[in-house]
């Protein structure tokens, strides 16, 4: 992956971050975008100080002239993006949907779905006049199967999986592979507003595994869905959640 050009929303926590660490280190020049400027500069500094070349953006992934915006002066600056991985996120307030506001279903459609929506619109006109690339969407467990008290979070990753395979049949044909990754608890800030008592569960009674993934683990999963070892793979799904959904 030397001298290839990596673009990632959500960057400067968790996932994101992880996945920006694996990339600069296999090689890429990684754009990092992400809401929070503060964290933002952390993972940009981490990167840098490990060698890596890298440049970030602020970004509002649920503002569509935002995300048009910093497409066309990431592609200005950098000449060329051969991968993007569209990881931003939210994960709502815990909540029946009978109790759930109108206002926080929203929100989090428009973080965790329009977005998606937004960047790949932008993304595959970068891709197509190029001949091509590779787009990795972070969708979750929540996209396969129902979340108790999490209906708009499930919602918004059903639906990212739908645009991920319908972008894959669409562009297969000119070279663009676009994947998605559905990992279930990961040791990341979006977990926090669970109960411990959940996490427990989960770990001891639910995951084979008997522990939560890592950020470096779907990191790891990324980078290999958009490099060309994963060249024939193409509107697929990962699952990576312990063998939770074994039986």
């Amino acid at each position: 992956m030397s001298n290839k050009t990596a673009f990632i929303t959500g960057a400067a926590k968790g996932i994101g971050r992880a996945t920006a660490v694996a990339l600069s280190s296999s090689g890429c020049y990684v754009i990092l975008t992400d809401i929070d400027p503060e964290a933002l500069n952390q993972t940009k500094e981490y990167i840098e100080k490990k060698g890596g070349k890298v440049t970030s953006y602020i970004l509002d992934v649920s503002d569509q002239k935002q995300v048009n915006l910093v497409h066309e002066v990431a592609l200005k600056d950098h000449k060329r993006i051969d991968y993007f991985v569209n990881n931003a996120g939210i994960g709502g307030t815990l909540t029946p949907l009978h109790l759930m506001t109108t206002k926080d279903w929203k929100k989090v459609l428009a973080v965790d779905l329009e977005s998606v929506f937004y960047c790949l619109q932008a993304q595959i006109k970068i891709l197509l006049p190029q001949g091509g690339g590779s787009i990795v969407n972070v969708s979750s467990i929540a996209g396969i199967k129902g979340v108790s008290y999490g209906g708009h979070y499930s919602a918004a990753k059903h639906g990212v999986l739908g645009l991920t395979k319908t972008a894959a049949l669409e562009y297969g044909r000119h070279n663009i592979r676009v994947n998605g990754i559905c990992p279930s608890f990961l040791e990341t800030d979006i977990i926090q507003p669970i109960p411990d008592k959940v996490l427990d569960f989960v770990k001891n009674y639910r995951t084979p595994l008997k522990r939560l993934g890592k950020p470096e683990e779907a990191a790891n999963t990324i980078v290999w869905l958009l490099s060309d070892k994963a060249s024939f793979v193409n509107g697929h799904s990962l699952v990576m959640d312990g063998g939770m959904e074994a039986g």
